[in-house]
C-alpha cells in the first residue's frame, strides 16, 4: 500500500479513530511503534540496543492466546475442562512461560547494559509482575 505524506492537526478522538480502524496485526505493529516513541522521550538517550530490548520486554502475548488460556483456566478452576482442552492449556502454559522467561532474559540484558543489578533495575523501572492465575 503506498504512503502519501500529508501535514494535518487533530486530535486526540481522531487518532483514536483512525487507530479503531486498524487490523489486528497493524494495530500490534502501530502499538509496537507507539512503544518506542515513548521509550525515546522518556529516555532520549536510548542505544539501540536498549531500545531492542524494551520492545521486547513490553511485547505483550497475543491477544487471542491471552483470551484462550484465561478460558481455560477458568474451566480448570471449575472443574468443566475436558481432556483435550487439558492438553490446549499446557501448550498455552509453555507459551506464556516461554514468553516470561523470553522477557526476564531481556530484563537481565538490560541491567547488564546498564550495570544493574536485576532488581534494582526492576524498582527503576517499577516494573509490575505478570501475574496468570
Amino acid at each position: 500500500m503506498p504512503t502519501v505524506k500529508i501535514e494535518a492537526q487533530l486530535s486526540k478522538d481522531d487518532l483514536l479513530q483512525a487507530v479503531q480502524q486498524l487490523n489486528l496485526a497493524e494495530l500490534e505493529q502501530f502499538i509496537q511503534d507507539i512503544i518506542a516513541i515513548k521509550a525515546k522521550q522518556k529516555a532520549p538517550h536510548l542505544s539501540k540496543d536498549e531500545t531492542d530490548l524494551f520492545l521486547k520486554i513490553n511485547q505483550n502475548i497475543p491477544q487471542n492466546i491471552q483470551q484462550r488460556y484465561q478460558i481455560l483456566i477458568n474451566k480448570r478452576k471449575n472443574e468443566t475442562l475436558t481432556e483435550q482442552e487439558y492438553q490446549e492449556l499446557l501448550q498455552l502454559t509453555e507459551q506464556v512461560e516461554n514468553h516470561q522467561v523470553e522477557r526476564l532474559a531481556s530484563l537481565t540484558q538490560l541491567a547488564q547494559l546498564r550495570q544493574l543489578s536485576l532488581s534494582n533495575l526492576i524498582t527503576q523501572l517499577d516494573i509490575k509482575p505478570i501475574i496468570n492465575d
